[in-house]
């Protein structure tokens, strides 16, 4: 089922470099008065317009973080950890209307790693996580859209931590088909929700589902080079008898230039099940400083 996922969205990729460019309704029927809007491709697009979810532990995206842990149910590590998330989304391939870039269909590639050390033992590494994925997005409106694709997440336990425990890596391997749908309801905020069906333990299918809010200021702060920002997220997991995770940030987000990238500046709450694929059925509660990345 997922490699004939991947496979059909490399037939879409690779179709789109032999089509036809639609011509202008001018040239079909020079006595049609009606406009019609010339469809515009672009390859590699800068932007990502269908939303990011801020406040998810587990989003590719690039961020160096410091967390204090409250509570945690994994055995053997300290109240500290260092946290590393590499990776992002990236445009493949996007359809608009001429002149409405904001609108449209945008095929992208997503990708990353996030990691943790215990810094208390010596910054052993305790798990990491990686993930790719190909999504379709579909921008009804600017304030309306919609997406579909699949995930992959391969969950790895610390060498480090492995050998003082003699903890063995559990097979986690998480393929997954996610249909998500995003509105800003508001000039400044956005709530959005998500469907995950996928294999994880044993390969068994079972469900995933994730929600949440968003709220981004003007850009006043910081000589105008930057907003506040509040964001909340919630997954919860048929997998682990609907175990949730529960995360919150808050901070200020300095956008880069005309592009999407965007700094941020953030604090960062969680509690539930671990961000770590490993320890799925071990809860935690922290409280986080970072630095974030988005490209």
């Amino acid at each position: 089922m997922w490699r004939s996922l991947y496979i059909g969205s490399a037939v879409l990729l690779l179709s789109s470099l032999f089509s036809v460019p639609p011509a202008n309704a001018a040239d079909e029927d020079s006595t049609d008065t009606s406009e019609k809007k010339k469809k515009v491709s672009v390859w590699f697009p800068t932007a990502d317009f269908y939303p990011r979810y801020i406040a998810d532990p587990i989003r590719p995206q690039n961020a160096l973080t410091i967390q204090w842990l409250a509570d945690t149910e994994i055995p053997e590590t300290g109240a500290a950890r260092f946290g590393l998330r590499v990776g992002g989304s990236f445009g493949i391939r996007r359809w608009h209307p001429e002149g409405e870039p904001d609108i449209g269909w945008q095929l992208s590639f997503e990708g990353g790693l996030a990691a943790q050390f215990d810094i208390e033992y010596s910054w052993d590494n305790t798990g990491w996580d990686g993930f790719y994925g190909l999504y379709l997005s579909w921008m009804l409106t600017p304030d309306l859209g919609f997406r579909f694709g699949s995930q992959h997440n391969s969950s790895h336990i610390g060498d480090e931590y492995s050998e003082r425990t003699g903890r063995k890596r559990i097979h986690y391997t998480r393929e997954e088909a996610a249909l998500g749908v995003s509105w800003r309801f508001r000039p400044r905020w956005t709530t959005y929700a998500e469907l995950g069906v996928g294999n994880g333990i044993a390969g068994s299918i079972t469900s995933r589902m994730e929600a949440g809010l968003q709220y981004i200021s003007k850009q006043k702060y910081l000589n105008g080079s930057a907003s506040r920002f509040a964001a909340i997220d919630i997954r919860t997991y048929e997998e682990t008898d609907w175990s949730t995770r529960f995360t919150a940030q808050a901070g200020y987000w300095i956008p880069v230039g005309n592009r999407s990238a965007v700094h941020r500046l953030a604090v960062e709450f969680g509690t539930g099940r671990s961000v770590m694929g490993q320890f799925l059925w071990e809860k935690e509660s922290w409280l986080g400083i970072g630095w974030y990345y988005d490209f």
